[in-house]
């Protein structure tokens, strides 16, 4: 039976009034948002903010984006950035589909591909070249794992995403749109909105362990501080500061699960200014202390090692 998980209750509303604040961001836009379910019409187009996998098993399904016709073939991986109104026209006859909507700061943080990145980020949709690259199985065991209240089979479901996407940049994959051009996006969102955002993160990925702040990131994109600031947040649903962060602590999640660095460097690292600002931050967030996450990721490699999982959900 298909299962469905809403840890962002409506992940699809985006309203300006739904402001987030960052004691809230690890329930909500902190989370990978996992369905697996049958397809169904949508009556409208609707936006967020996340970057949007779907994966149709039994038939394609077929999309409208800013009002251009695509298709994502049955058992491919397709992607796009949801920031584009974005359509369900026709899902024939696809029994079941995989819907992951993931934080802009989790992907961008993923050692991918820089061009699937840089077309993403520029309102491309894309496609694997190949299907079958996971399967509806696999997906249950993300979707079941992503209920867990251990963060380590949390953390486990979002790396195995990870290394999913990591297969497309190695396999291939094709464009379905080119970039959006239009002038104006449906609900207000424009082509200028979309560009001064995109930039605002790609500079700070590129510069979040760096000391930052919010006027020299609006001087870097010619924006007036304040503009910038609403422009993001209206996009992002998050500030420009909760999103640095939020950068920041993905960065240093990397370094706990992958290398033996000792704390304080990864905290300087990533770009806190003291090992107490970093423990603290680090625990607000999610609720362990680095050393406890340290241990939970040593566990999480134990698990895709020698594939023990949890059992299914009822």
């Amino acid at each position: 039976m298909p299962q469905t998980i809403t840890l962002n209750e409506n992940p699809q509303d985006t309203s300006d009034d739904d402001a987030i604040g960052p004691l809230s961001l690890f329930s909500s836009y902190e989370q990978i948002h996992i369905e697996l379910r049958k397809p169904h019409h949508m009556p409208c187009y609707h936006w967020h903010g996340q970057i949007e996998v779907n994966i149709p098993f039994g038939d394609d399904v077929e999309y409208l984006i800013n009002d251009h016709p695509f298709t994502i073939n049955d058992g491919h991986i397709g992607l796009f950035w949801a920031t584009t109104p974005h359509q369900l026209t026709q899902p024939k006859q696809s029994q079941s589909m995989g819907i992951l909507n993931i934080p802009i700061h989790f992907f961008l943080s993923w050692p991918l591909d820089q061009e699937l990145i840089n077309q993403i980020t520029h309102g491309v949709v894309v496609q694997s070249s190949l299907p079958a690259l996971v399967s509806e199985q696999q997906i249950g065991h993300w979707l079941n794992e992503s209920k867990s209240s251990d963060i380590g089979f949390r953390q486990l479901a979002a790396d195995e995403i990870c290394l999913m996407l990591k297969r497309v940049c190695l396999t291939g994959w094709e464009q379905l749109t080119s970039s959006m051009d239009s002038d104006r996006n449906k609900k207000g969102l424009s082509k200028h909105s979309q560009f001064h955002v995109q930039k605002i993160l790609e500079y700070i990925a590129c510069h979040h362990d760096s000391p930052l702040t919010v006027k020299n990131i609006a001087e870097h994109v010619g924006l007036h501080s304040n503009y910038a600031m609403n422009l993001f947040q209206s996009v992002m649903k998050m500030t420009i500061k909760e999103y640095i962060t939020s950068m920041r602590i993905n960065h240093a999640r990397a370094l706990l699960s992958d290398t033996n660095r000792t704390i304080l460097d990864i905290a300087l690292t990533v770009g806190f200014n003291s090992s107490s600002r970093f423990y603290e931050t680090f625990h607000r967030y999610l609720n362990m202390t680095p050393s406890q996450f340290r241990e939970l990721s040593r566990k999480n490699n134990h698990v895709s090692l020698h594939g023990d999982r949890l059992p299914n959900a009822e």
